[in-house]
């Protein structure tokens, strides 16, 4: 089998396991939203793509996997992605699409927040920086790249029998074995074609996840408790928890800063907006402090070629 033909049947294992973590999140969440929280609704590709895709800013236009309005309404009120990930070479890829949806909220004042339900090779740092620069999106991991691997292992058992092999995650996060790609990959079209992967995608969102507390609980549990936090009802008096201001400068800086105190952002309006002496202060780069040394990792680069 050639490298682009391996490349392309590994590519779409990946696209198979994928989409049938998707089928089964977004099947769940209906059912949910349907027995729980009835005046909600997800609008989804058969009701129409346009419903879908938000604007993002910059004019462009962004479709998500899972968008929840009231069943009255067409704007968006909470927004979930899934993502499944083999490996961690795609973490920047899907993770800037994660991190995307902060910027979806900004043009959207009826979304009250989001959620990523993710499978996979989604190590710990990785979820913690996501959670932190998305704005505090819910990054809820319902299984793991092994745990999956393990469902599907006696499926392939019988499907292969004595030419069976093991799945192992570890290997396969750095490279799904040549010699088993095709038939792994048949074998994973077949499960799909017949429905019998989702029937079995099913238990990946009832694996135990262990919480901070020492709790255990199941991945479902974590995603219908992100869901009640979303959708519950608004407050009474709504306060804001935050301000945040950022100057465009026509030199092409940005100066952005966060205030809990609407008194400290006033006051920084006021000091700053019209003081071209302060804004230059802020934006030109600082002197560094001390001598240059070999220890702060700085070197002096000598190069008397002229010749470039």
């Amino acid at each position: 089998m050639s490298n682009a033909n391996q490349h392309g049947r590994v590519s779409h294992i990946g696209q198979v396991i994928g989409d049938a973590f998707e089928e089964v999140v977004f099947r769940f969440i209906k059912h949910y939203l349907k027995k729980n929280h009835p005046e909600f609704v997800i609008l989804n590709p058969e009701q129409g793509k346009k419903l879908l895709t938000l604007d993002m800013p910059g004019g462009v236009k962004r479709q998500l996997d899972t968008v929840i309005a009231f069943a009255d309404s067409d704007d968006p009120i909470a927004l979930l992605e899934t993502k499944w990930l083999k490996d961690g070479r795609h973490w920047n890829d899907k993770g800037a699409w994660i991190l995307q949806l902060r910027e979806v909220r900004r043009n959207y004042p009826t979304v009250r927040g989001a959620a990523a339900v993710l499978a996979g090779y989604w190590n710990e740092g990785v979820r913690v920086l996501l959670k932190k620069e998305g704005g505090g999106i819910d990054m809820i991991l319902v299984a793991t790249d092994d745990e999956i691997y393990r469902s599907l292992q006696p499926a392939l058992d019988q499907y292969l029998g004595e030419e069976t092999f093991v799945l192992d995650a570890k290997e396969i996060r750095h490279r799904f074995p040549e010699q088993h790609v095709e038939k792994f990959d048949d074998f994973i079209t077949k499960m799909r074609n017949n429905g019998d992967l989702y029937k079995l995608a099913k238990i990946w969102l009832s694996f135990d996840r262990q919480l901070e507390t020492g709790e255990r609980v199941k991945g479902k549990r974590l995603v219908q408790n992100a869901l009640d936090e979303l959708l519950k009802p608004l407050p009474k008096n709504i306060k804001i928890s935050q301000f945040e201001i950022t100057f465009e400068l026509e030199t092409g800086n940005l100066i952005h800063k966060a205030f809990t105190d609407l008194e400290e952002l006033v006051e920084f309006i006021n000091e700053t907006a019209r003081d071209s002496g302060k804004i230059r202060e802020i934006i030109s780069p600082k002197k560094r402090k001390g001598k240059i040394s070999e220890e702060m990792g700085l070197y002096e680069i000598e190069d008397d070629d002229d010749d470039w």
